[in-house]
C-alpha cells in the first residue's frame, strides 16, 4: 500500500515538474505485484484528490486500467 501511495504521489509530482497538463495513471501493483485492484484504486484516487487540492498544473488525470474488474473498481473509488 505504501509503495502504491508513494508511486502515485511521485508520478503526480513529476508530472507537475515537467509542466504536464494531463496524465494517465495505471493500476500500480495490481499485475505481477498481486495487490487488490479495489484497494489500489482507493489509494490512487485518494492521492490524486490530495494532489489536486493543492497547486497543480494538471487539468486532466485518467486512470488507464485493463479489464472490466479494474474499470469498475476505479469508477467506484472515483464515485465515493
Amino acid at each position: 500500500a505504501d509503495a502504491i501511495r508513494t508511486a502515485t504521489a511521485s508520478t503526480l509530482a513529476v508530472a507537475d515538474e515537467l509542466g504536464a497538463r494531463s496524465l494517465g495513471l495505471v493500476a500500480f501493483g495490481t499485475g505481477v505485484g498481486g495487490f487488490a485492484v479495489s484497494e489500489a484504486a482507493r489509494i490512487e484516487v485518494e492521492e490524486v484528490r490530495r494532489h489536486v487540492a493543492g497547486q497543480t498544473g494538471l487539468e486532466r488525470i485518467v486512470f488507464c486500467v485493463f479489464g472490466e474488474d479494474a474499470r469498475q473498481a476505479f469508477e467506484k473509488a472515483v464515485a465515493s
